[in-house]
């Protein structure tokens, strides 16, 4: 994240300084109002959220299902995320734009931590700001904005940029005793990372790329070394979960066969809009796949034109952030939540020392990465107000016949697949229970005689003919 150290950099002046000032506030009140429809969004977008909804509904706080912190067998050790999610669910949930409110400041809070991690790697104010909105902006982060069931990945991004806050420009007059400070600070935020989701992992590495170009500093050595030590102390205690493919189910089945796909996957997503999910990449088409892959090609380029490590920084950073989900079967948008907050700090870090033409290609880039996070916010809006209209009509008809059970089907096969997302096992929608009903992917679950409705494109319910 660093500029290099043989590069000169521009020595601050009272005209940036003011610029900085004065653009900090606006900084986060223009990226809440461009996320404002995902926070106007009415409904929400997957089981996860629904589940722990309904998990958190209960008469009172002391009634919370709360997760044990010392039960380390869980595939998914998460007690400082879930525990968190229970009090919002509980909090916010029955009112989804509040809920939405949190997950999208937090996220802009992310976004504005990523500005500060740049402003103290040298970078103008104007390009850590403008890569601030990039990242906000982006597919990849867009998504993990938009729905709320991705704390766990906020709050790691959270966690290491102020790690990198805290060891970034060490002062020569300092002791060796505040840098170890700092440094101890930093490995405690991994080890709060660490209880939020596993890909921390990546943490120590991710450090030591925030001080790329620079003269190693001794708080930066301290701090790498301090977060190796959590981290070993965490595989040692969770080691032989982690790599229990059997026991982790399908979708955490991992292979190193993966990791060709998934990097592929990963580095070609943002550049294919509007494609919402980063799953069914490889269905696009031969002619989209290389387009992707040539902007790709034009990024490393344009940064190499400042030298080979440029580019190689950028591979480096992002696939280290990428590293603990490239051995899984199946990618998902939300894995790369770090990385693209690792791409796009190297490249805001690169901006500064680019000439015209490799600066206008990072900005054709942008535009493309832009307007695909735009495609992916109308989408997850879209998916909400399905997921608002199906409850709700669903509501009526089993609080109107709860013992007949109840099978869903899509009108459009092409909204299946959120269907059963909105349906699997959520066994309760705001206190009123739906164990009898299921989507037709599930109807084996659903008695004879079931009641038969189709779901139309925005949600709502019809009986289906003859049933």
């Amino acid at each position: 994240m660093y500029a290099p150290a043989d590069t000169p950099r521009s020595s601050p002046t009272r005209a940036t300084d003011l610029f900085a000032r004065v653009t900090r506030i606006p900084l986060v009140v223009s990226l809440l109002a461009l996320q404002l429809p995902l926070i106007l969004n009415p409904g929400y977008f997957s089981h996860d959220e629904l589940q722990w909804w309904a998990r958190a509904d209960v008469p009172s706080w002391s009634a919370l299902p709360w997760i044990p912190w010392l039960d380390l067998s869980p595939l998914q050790y998460r007690p400082l995320t879930f525990n968190l999610w229970l009090v919002l669910a509980h909090a916010c949930a029955a009112t989804p734009w509040l809920m939405h409110l949190v997950f999208v400041a937090l996220g802009t809070a992310n976004a504005w931590l990523l500005a500060r991690a740049l402003a103290g790697a040298g970078a103008p104010p104007r390009t850590r700001y403008v890569a601030a909105a990039v990242f906000a902006l982006s597919p990849y982060v867009v998504y993990v904005h938009g729905w709320t069931a991705t704390l766990a990945d906020l709050l790691t991004l959270a966690s290491l940029l102020l790690a990198v806050r805290l060891i970034q420009h060490a002062d020569a007059t300092q002791s060796a005793a505040t840098d170890a400070l700092r440094a101890l600070g930093a490995a405690l935020l991994v080890a709060l990372a660490l209880l939020c989701k596993e890909s921390a992992l990546v943490f120590p590495a991710l450090l030591a790329f925030a001080a790329y170009g620079q003269p190693s500093s001794r708080r930066t050595r301290i701090a790498v070394v301090f977060s190796t030590i959590v981290v070993i102390a965490y595989l040692a205690l969770r080691l032989p979960i982690l790599l229990d493919s059997a026991a982790a189910g399908p979708a955490y089945a991992w292979s190193p066969r993966n990791i060709a796909p998934r990097t592929i996957e990963y580095l070609l997503y943002p550049f294919t809009p509007p494609l919402f999910e980063i799953a069914p990449l490889f269905a696009v088409g031969l002619a989209r796949l290389a387009a992707a892959a040539a902007c790709v090609a034009l990024l490393l380029h344009a940064l190499g034109t400042r030298g080979w490590r440029w580019p190689i920084a950028w591979l480096a950073a992002v696939i280290a952030a990428l590293a603990p989900v490239l051995v899984l079967p199946i990618a998902y948008d939300h894995y790369a939540y770090l990385a693209s907050a690792a791409g796009i700090a190297i490249a805001a870090a690169a901006w500064p020392m680019l000439r015209p033409r490799p600066r206008a290609v990072l900005l054709i880039l942008a535009a493309i990465v832009l307007a695909h996070g735009a495609a992916v916010m109308s989408r997850m809006v879209a998916a909400g107000v399905v997921e608002r209209n199906l409850h709700a009509d669903l509501l009526d008809v089993v609080q109107d016949d709860p013992r007949t059970p109840i099978v869903v089907a899509a009108a459009d096969a092409r909204d299946a697949w959120l269907l059963q997302r909105l349906l699997h096992e959520v066994d309760r929608y705001r206190g009123v229970s739906l164990l009898n009903v299921r989507s037709a992917a599930e109807r084996a679950g659903a008695a004879p005689g079931a009641r038969r409705l189709a779901m139309d494109r925005h949600g709502h319910l019809a009986a289906v003919p003859g049933t």
